[in-house]
């Protein structure tokens, strides 16, 4: 007897087409597949508030550019596909903001600064291909916070390039210049 197995060919969204059904809804596009997700827990959000206050405010001071919160879509183009991820916080320069964005949807611009915090659900392997993709999609500079490792890796377009315990300071090196944050205030 012969068994036959059927293949269903899993539909590939665009970004338009997922903009259009998702806008609004706690999901993702990644590579073209729709991945939904549950909100964070108090610490995750505590923390993204926390370094994403920090950021906004030196941006604001210094007219650096346009920080971005959490939930965010920010389109991101890859060799791989196309995906719209939303970071836990963000930062453009403001020489990359052009008057001719969009007045809705999702930012057709890559943020030069992308930072994610662990949920306590993902895996740092998860983490680490998301930080990938950021930087294949033109992010220069991605923070991964962990708080439960209480460390914050620094990746750039060449890969992992440092990692920071307590005792170290995140700069914003050339996309935030003149930022410095002590990772241990990132912990509450």
């Amino acid at each position: 007897m012969l068994t036959v197995m059927a293949s269903v060919a899993k539909r590939v969204m665009s970004a338009a087409e997922f903009e259009r059904a998702y806008l609004g809804k706690r999901a993702e596009l990644w590579r073209g597949e729709v991945r939904e997700y549950m909100p964070a827990d108090w610490q995750h959000g505590r923390t993204s508030a926390t370094i994403g206050a920090a950021i906004g405010l030196h941006s604001q001071q210094h007219a650096l550019g346009e920080a971005f919160a959490a939930g965010t879509g920010f389109i991101v183009r890859t060799p791989a596909g196309e995906s719209v991820l939303a970071p836990d916080t963000a930062f453009i320069r403001k020489e990359r903001l052009s008057p001719d964005l969009p007045d809705e949807g999702f930012c057709p611009i890559a943020p030069d600064l992308v930072v994610e915090v662990l949920s306590p659900s993902e895996t740092l392997a998860a983490a680490h291909e998301k930080a990938r993709e950021w930087l294949a999609g033109g992010a220069t500079l991605v923070w991964l916070i962990d708080p439960k490792r209480r460390v914050v890796e620094v990746w750039r377009r060449e890969g992992l390039t440092q990692t920071l315990g307590d005792d170290d300071t995140l700069s914003g090196e050339e996309v935030l210049p003149g930022f410095a944050f002590p990772v241990r205030e990132l912990w509450g």
